[in-house]
């Protein structure tokens, strides 16, 4: 039908058109940057400090005004290897010996043989570790007032200010994304100039082994660092290196101190790595000083020239929520400490950690990394589980807004990433489960290796099977949200097609029905209410992680003109077991007969199929949906304290479109002790464990209860908290090669309004979920058989598409 309200619709395609853009820039400032009132006093405070980084270096600048401390984090450094991981390759009857104990329900006897056959042993790079710090001291001269610290996230700065006797002071830092070097940048006061002391340490708290070597190299122009692992390490160490440019005045080395007086300004350019063997032979080439001595010295223009790529990448998409404009200046300690007084969200709040997830993920990813559990920084040595990658849920998330928020260089990291680890993936499925194809790991401390992590009685990770797809999951959206079929034959279709050959080998039992049997499968970390056993068939985890791969593979094949293997793996997917409901009316985690559910778990591995996969929808399957929906509420029976268990609920939420349980989780994730005063955020609730899950994750939940997208699909506000009645998003991608360029709403009027641009020429189902009462639009719309919820808009390639839906009365 053709719309006919033209002059409604004419007015407000002139106010998207127009306004929109300038509505977000006006509260730039306040919404663009997080700051803080208050400082770390001391090293313990480490996890407070404001970040910035480009995905292979990190700095954390704690902020005391006259003993400042900067920390420096390179992805690289990692505690250096004695020896690989090993393990046994598994010898075919012992395999058939594991997979006949699961057919039988012997899974005691099939854990225990699949844990001693592997013969696994530990080893690889160690834990996550900072590298050195920086002091930089400066002498008192009366009390220190107007004191702030703001980290600016479209620029990546961290700027900290104060006044004391001397007039206003000012550091600013970064670290750029396009040369690749830390910036720190002193100016003299108002009323005096610079004196200070600067110099290369390392700290006791810092928690490094005892045998780490640590040898200072300085002049009055170079500091240097030089680390090197102890001997049975191959040679592997690190540095880094500290170019000093002073403007005016004195300096002077005392020792490994550089002593600064009468200067007008001082700029600090530092770089770091790690080297692998011979660090030596390294350090003495003086590599990095050239490097840093090609580097045109001038803050604002190496600040130009980061800003151009980090800030382009950081704009393009951006969050209104309506907040107050009294509120958007409130410090993050202020805004943190209303949030754990209201029962309700602090939109000022919501809003500025949206901004600083996005500028977290993109600060801790780079074009061959993603973030890991520490983003890319720590202060000590001995980080959470080792702050190493884990593959069953903690990398995911953080990756979870990368394609859907416009950041195709933070992706192109996980990309790179994964096709490192494809060797070693290859390796543990030969040898553990005699099969072709890739296994995941279940973690890894980098790009170094991908061998099997931590086979024992509780977890044998090797029997993990849904890893695998779960991490192919992203680049199959990123295909989804660009169409680049080049990406999809060359980097994706290659390793969807090993895992079609992993099923061929792994499924080799079927049960009185017919279908395949995984037998040996896990779901990550938990195990049934009546069997306290880990290794079992069918896990939901594993059953939808194999029916995507095989799904995406076989549509792969059909976009490519693919003939190969199709019959073979069709087949397979059509024997795949189906997921069960239990006597709860939920979703079975295991789809086995005998294993009781365990909800009061951290881990949402049953409910894969709602997110990430989109399997199972209200339109597609409403009796499994509706067990989801059960098996939701019985697992929100229990309280949830990790950051990915609140985060992986609220994005199974959005996919419920439950809104209110969505807005629960965030809830939780505000008041309860998950982010620091910097918008960093932790593992555990009360500030337990530094970790980036919660802050590189909060985006995609965000997004996801605005916009949910398949192909030819895209409904709008899915799952809307109550309380979010009025706000607009630009820029968000849809996994249908649909750009979101501007959506707002107002609920209290029942109105939604859009702007849509497509890179096909296509027909759209758009889905209200509360129903449309009419639509107003120039471009051809018709009735859906989804009937009052939904219309077809047919969308022209290239051509910016304005809606307004006026959404049906409740």
């Amino acid at each position: 039908m053709k719309n006919t309200e033209s002059k409604n619709f004419l007015l407000y395609a002139i106010a998207v058109l127009l306004c929109f853009p300038q509505a977000i820039k006006a509260r730039e400032f306040s919404l663009r940057q997080g700051f803080s009132y208050d400082y770390p006093k001391n090293y313990d405070d480490w996890e407070d400090s404001f970040l910035s980084g480009n995905g292979k270096m990190g700095i954390m600048v704690f902020g005391n005004p006259l003993d400042e401390t900067v920390v420096f984090n390179d992805r690289g450094f990692n505690l250096a290897k004695k020896r690989d991981r090993s393990f046994a390759e598994v010898p075919k009857p012992v395999l058939d010996s594991i997979r006949q104990f699961c057919v039988d329900g012997e899974f005691v006897k099939a854990n225990k043989l699949a844990v001693e056959s592997a013969q696994w042993k530990n080893g690889g790079e160690g834990n996550r570790h900072p590298g050195f710090l920086m002091k930089i001291e400066i002498p008192q001269n009366g009390k220190i007032k107007d004191y702030k610290r703001i980290c600016n996230f479209r620029t990546g700065e961290i700027i900290v200010s104060w006044t004391d006797n001397r007039g206003k002071w000012e550091r600013r830092s970064f670290v750029s994304r396009k040369d690749n070097v830390a910036v720190q940048y002193l100016t003299a006061p108002s009323k005096a100039r610079i004196s200070c002391s600067i110099r290369l340490d390392i700290d006791p708290k810092m928690n490094f082994p005892r045998n780490m070597l640590f040898t200072k190299e300085s002049a009055v122009d170079y500091l240097a660092m030089r680390v090197k692992y102890d001997k049975e390490r191959g040679g592997a160490g690190y540095e880094g290196v500290t170019r000093v440019l002073v403007s005016g005045g004195e300096v002077i080395l005392n020792g490994d101190v550089l002593n600064i007086s009468d200067a007008k300004s001082v700029l600090l350019l530092t770089r770091t790595q790690k080297y692998y063997e011979n660090s030596e032979e390294y350090w003495a080439k003086g590599e990095i000083q050239k490097q840093l001595s090609n580097l045109f010295p001038d803050y604002q223009k190496l600040l130009g020239r980061h800003t151009a790529e980090h800030g382009t990448i950081y704009d393009r998409v951006k969050l209104d929520l309506n907040a107050p404009d009294k509120d958007r200046s409130l410090s993050n300690e202020k805004l943190l400490e209303i949030q754990q007084q209201s029962d309700y969200p602090v939109m000022a709040l919501w809003e500025r950690i949206f901004d600083a997830g996005r500028y977290y993920f993109l600060s801790s990813s780079s074009e061959l990394t993603p973030p890991d559990l520490l983003g890319i920084w720590t202060g000590d040595c001995q980080a959470g589980w080792g702050g190493f990658y884990h593959l069953d849920a903690n990398l995911n998330l953080q990756v979870s807004s990368g394609n859907i928020a416009a950041m195709p260089e933070a992706m192109e990291g996980y990309f790179k990433i994964n096709e490192a680890w494809r060797d070693d993936f290859r390796l543990n499925a030969r040898n553990l489960l005699g099969c072709r194809g890739l296994l995941a790991c279940g973690n890894t401390p980098g790009q170094q290796s991908g061998l099997m992590a931590g086979i024992n009685d509780y977890y044998p990770y090797q029997y993990a099977t849904g890893e695998e797809p779960w991490l192919l999951y992203p680049f199959w959206e990123y295909f989804l949200v660009t169409g680049d079929t080049d990406f999809l034959e060359k980097r994706l279709y290659p390793m969807l097609k090993e895992l079609g050959h992993f099923y061929e080998d792994f499924l080799t039992h079927v049960d009185a029905n017919g279908r395949y049997i995984f037998a040996g499968s896990v779901s990550p970390e938990n195990q049934p209410s009546n069997l306290k056993v880990s290794l079992l068939n069918n896990s939901n985890f594993d059953i939808s992680g194999a029916k995507f791969a095989l799904s995406a593979l076989l549509e792969s094949c059909r976009i490519l003109g693919k003939k190969e293997g199709v019959e073979i793996w069709s087949g397979i997917l059509e024997k795949l077991p189906p997921y069960l409901i239990n006597s709860d009316g939920a979703l079975q985690e295991w789809s086995w007969p005998g294993l009781k559910d365990n909800y009061q778990h951290r881990h949402s591995s049953q409910l894969m199929m709602i997110w990430p996969y989109r399997e199972i929808t209200p339109e597609n399957d409403k009796r499994l949906f509706d067990a989801a929906v059960r098996t939701f509420e019985l697992k929100d029976r229990f309280e949830a304290r990790q950051g990915h268990d609140l985060l992986h609920r609220a994005l199974i939420a959005a996919g419920l479109k439950n809104g209110k349980a969505l807005e629960d989780k965030l809830l939780s994730l505000t008041r309860n002790g998950f982010y620091y005063s910097t918008l960093a955020s932790s593992h555990n609730e009360k500030h337990a464990i530094f970790c980036t899950d919660v802050c590189n994750s909060l985006p995609s939940i965000i997004l996801e209860m605005l916009v949910s997208s398949m192909p030819e699909q895209l409904e709008l506000l899915p799952a809307l908290p109550p309380s979010l009645s009025k706000g607009s998003v630009s820029g968000i991608r849809g996994r249908n090669r649909v750009i979101v360029e501007n959506l707002d709403w107002d609920m209290a009027r029942r109105q939604i309004r859009c702007v849509l641009r497509s890179d096909i020429d296509q027909t759209l189902t758009l889905i209200v979920r509360d129903g449309i009462a009419s639509i107003s639009t120039k471009a051809y719309t018709e009735p859906s058989s989804l009937e009052n919820i939904a219309r077809k808009v047919h969308l022209k390639k290239g051509v910016k598409t304005a809606l307004v839906v006026h959404v049906a009365n409740k």
